[in-house]
């Protein structure tokens, strides 16, 4: 599936190279990740904490209007989250973590006139998961230990789907653009396969925060675009 949509990101780059500026750089930052478990009574008495991870990779716009233009991104991520089984007076932290290649596709749309301007992006976004493993400490004890997980095809969804909305501003440099952004994403697809009823549902809530830099291939804005 990611073949398909980097030849796709290709045939775009190609078809509006003529027409639209084009600028390529790089971000990163930050995921503060948790998981939502909805229907599933094993997660009753269990609090869910977020836990913070690595975010960044490569980004490309293509922007043949004004103040609109297509942004996709291909990007590390680290997600995760934290269970506190405090049940039957134990105090036993679950720290799961993931870590996924993932590509957004982002209408990106800058707002303003000038050299700083704000920006939003909207689009999904597709992930699969590279590895898995979860620590276990007892909090009574100090001990901990931590297991890599084996993906099994029957019980787990490598594949990561949702929707990302980012805001934030850019300012604009003699040569590029620097950018800060806040983003939340949506987890659309089901962690895990295995479950009592089909009404359970293993779902990321993501919180971003990146910082990015980005630099044109060609020239294309005139004295109008910086009004």
């Amino acid at each position: 599936m990611f073949r398909y949509l980097i030849i796709c990101l290709f045939i775009a780059l190609f078809a509006v190279d003529g027409v639209a500026q084009v600028t390529v750089g790089l971000h990163g930052g930050a995921n503060f990740s948790r998981m939502d478990f909805t229907n599933n009574p094993e997660y009753k008495f269990t609090e869910i904490k977020a836990q913070s991870g690595f975010l960044g990779g490569v980004v490309v716009q293509f922007i043949p209007e004004k103040h609109a233009g297509l942004q996709a991104e291909f990007n590390y991520s680290q997600k995760g989250w934290i269970e506190m089984d405090t049940t039957m007076g134990k105090e036993l932290q679950y720290k799961n973590k993931l870590d996924y290649v993932e590509l957004p596709i982002l209408t990106h749309i800058n707002i303003g006139a000038g050299n700083f301007r704000g920006l939003l992006n909207l689009g999904p976004y597709l992930g699969y998961a590279l590895n898995s493993s979860t620590k276990l400490t007892n909090l009574q004890t100090g001990t901990s230990q931590t297991t890599k997980h084996d993906f099994d095809n029957d019980k787990d969804n490598r594949i990561d789907f949702g929707l990302l909305l980012g805001f934030g501003f850019e300012y604009r440099l003699a040569l590029g653009k620097l950018a800060i952004e806040a983003r939340y994403s949506i987890g659309l697809g089901d962690l895990n396969k295995d479950k009592a009823s089909q009404s359970e549902v293993s779902q990321f809530r993501v919180l971003g925060v990146l910082l990015r830099y980005s630099i044109p291939l060609q020239a294309r804005e005139s004295k109008t675009d910086q009004q």
